[in-house]
């Protein structure tokens, strides 16, 4: 059963004298107190029984600042090409891929030109490159506009690892570990404010599988996955644990999917009170409205 979060409601926290406050609850809810705080017992069990789904990651969508400063670093530094380019009344948008991937991934870059003001600049996520050279790798992002922060090492445990910055502090990691010797994208992270309820709900309503968990001593990630292992671009929910306060609500990124049952995983994922299919922390779900076969 999942742990819910006790609510005092607004009365309360204003501080009304106790007597009126519980007189004016029992009026309120009927006597029922699950009512009275927030805890309605009918829906304690309602991921516990939905029936199972079948989803897969297919991309990215990610806001930046300035598309001619980001787009030299993924085309030119990460090895990407250009497969798309859409402009809109309110946005430019570019979308790349790995010229060699194993999986469908796409990663596309939006520039807003709606003059709205955006921070672009909190991403509590990453974005994660496979490799057969991490310092080749590392060189040509640095020399394309990307910032090295940590150069490729042998991280005990992790093997040999790297990280960077693009032009809007987005974290880049440089993993080598590349089967097919190709560079590609390999993972795409998003923040999660709470770690194991994030998991739930990727489990539960969007139907990705849990592959893996991991501890460093900056954050904790899942790494989730398709079901019975098949090849796919990963999503990594991550929690930092490093003192900071990332903004884990809202930003402007967006998780491209493909399901089995398209319709399922919109009713289940869909917000009322946003109208539109989105994750815990308010990250977009762009859920492709046909039913797929996964890994195809």
């Amino acid at each position: 059963m999942k742990n819910r979060t006790l609510r005092f409601p607004f009365w309360f926290q204003r501080g009304w004298p106790l007597p009126a406050a519980l007189l004016f609850a029992v009026l309120l809810a009927g006597c029922d107190w699950s009512v009275v705080f927030g805890n309605d017992p009918e829906d304690e069990d309602d991921d516990e029984n939905l029936t199972a789904v079948a989803s897969q990651v297919t991309g990215f969508e990610l806001g930046v600042s300035d598309l001619d400063m980001s787009l030299p670093v993924y085309r030119d530094g990460l090895g990407m090409e250009v497969v798309d380019e859409v402009e809109t009344d309110f946005s430019v948008r570019v979308t790349l891929a790995s010229p060699v991937s194993p999986f469908e991934a796409t990663l596309t870059l939006i520039e807003f030109t709606d003059g709205l003001g955006r921070n672009l600049q909190d991403n509590p996520g990453k974005i994660v490159f496979f490799t057969a050279d991490a310092d080749a790798l590392a060189n040509r992002f640095a020399n394309a506009g990307g910032v090295v922060t940590v150069p490729p090492s042998n991280q005990e445990d992790f093997g040999v690892v790297g990280f960077g910055r693009d032009p809007d502090k987005n974290l880049i990691e440089i993993a080598e570990t590349s089967p097919t010797g190709a560079t590609y994208l390999a993972a795409i992270g998003i923040g999660a404010s709470d770690l194991d309820q994030a998991r739930d709900f990727y489990v539960d309503r969007v139907g990705l599988t849990e592959r893996q968990f991991l501890s460093t001593d900056q954050y904790d990630e899942y790494i989730m996955g398709t079901p019975e292992d098949i090849p796919s671009l990963s999503l990594v929910l991550m929690h930092w644990t490093d003192g900071s306060e990332p903004r884990y609500r809202y930003n402007e990124t967006r998780v491209r999917l493909i399901s089995e049952n398209p319709e399922e995983v919109v009713e289940r994922t869909w917000s009322e009170e946003d109208g539109r299919t989105q994750d815990l922390d308010g990250n977009r779900l762009i859920i492709n409205d046909e039913p797929a076969e996964l890994g195809s």
